[in-house]
């Protein structure tokens, strides 16, 4: 009786996995779940061996079941394409979210260093951070749009190369920026930062997202390699971020089969969970991406190093 329960009760959390990661759910507690979906879903394993073992073979089979659509969730993030096999990348984006300008600017610096990404987004971005790292990151970025609103909503990006075409989009809110890099095949990159659907109302996170689908499918195909970096809010398993990738785009973890970047928390005992901070690309290959720490911040950073496709 007892592992017929502990069956029951492991296979209904595995598909409240797998509903949150299928629904387009609007209401907190599903998104809340589907934030946490990958670590839902693997309970099925355990779930359909005391399910064999309860119930026999109909046990097995319904469990079977519950495990094949879980595994259908996941595997595809860690099926390789658009990955390019040349050592060079023509493109490095280094993405960052700065906690409420929180983190060790000295540690970013030393990132950038360490990495040379061609263009730097960073979100969470405050005057004072702003300040602070405009004459440190001069030689190494010395293009720059920001956007340094007060309370942490500011957003910047940084660049080896000059910008154009710099745009501030309305209707976010957080600052959310876009610049054309002058470079080979001229990328136009975006840097964002939809709000969280937890704490606060899950509205704004659906419409944010929502927005952002819209304006990402405005941009024309023939108008060249793009870039979204930043902090989504989102994970795989929520169905509007994956709706981001319903056309030209793809996430740079997914194009390499890396899975899911674990990125959130970053500032407790235990190592990150969520997935939330993404660089998706169209347009481009992608021939490395990696989440890397960011001392001081609540969130690991993201280094992808692309190749205009040709």
């Amino acid at each position: 009786m007892v592992s017929a329960s502990v069956a029951l009760l492991l296979l209904f959390v595995a598909v409240l996995g797998i509903a949150a990661h299928l629904l387009d759910a609007r209401g907190q507690g599903m998104l809340v779940l589907g934030a946490l979906a990958h670590v839902l879903m693997p309970a099925a394993v355990p779930g359909t061996v005391l399910a064999a073992l309860a119930f026999g073979p109909w046990g097995l089979t319904g469990g079977l079941v519950v495990l094949v659509v879980a595994a259908a969730t996941q595997v595809p993030l860690h099926r390789r394409r658009f990955v390019s096999d040349s050592d060079q990348s023509n493109l490095t984006v280094l993405h960052t979210n700065i906690w409420l300008g929180q983190a060790d600017l000295d540690a970013l610096v030393a990132l950038v260093e360490q990495h040379r990404p061609d263009v730097l987004t960073l979100v969470e971005l405050t005057p004072q951070a702003e300040a602070d790292l405009r004459g440190r990151l001069v030689e190494l970025l010395p293009h720059a749009y920001v956007s340094a609103a007060p309370g942490g909503d500011g957003t910047g990006i940084y660049s080896r190369f000059p910008l154009r075409d710099q745009q501030r989009h309305d209707g976010f809110v957080t600052e959310l920026l876009s610049a054309r890099v002058e470079m080979p095949g001229r990328p136009l990159v975006f840097a964002v930062h939809p709000v969280p659907p937890w704490p606060r109302e899950p509205s704004e996170w659906v419409r944010e997202l929502g927005l952002l689908r819209e304006l990402l499918a405005k941009i024309p195909v023939d108008d060249g390699p793009v870039v979204v970096a930043g902090d989504f809010n989102a994970t795989q398993d929520h169905r509007r971020y994956r709706d981001l990738q319903d056309g030209r785009f793809v996430d740079a973890a997914v194009a390499t089969g890396a899975g899911m970047l674990r990125t959130y928390p970053a500032h407790t005992w235990y190592p990150p969970v969520i997935a939330i901070d993404h660089v998706l690309v169209a347009d481009m290959a992608v021939r490395s991406v990696d989440a890397v720490p960011i001392p001081g911040s609540d969130h690991r950073g993201i280094v992808a190093r692309l190749q205009v496709r040709t």
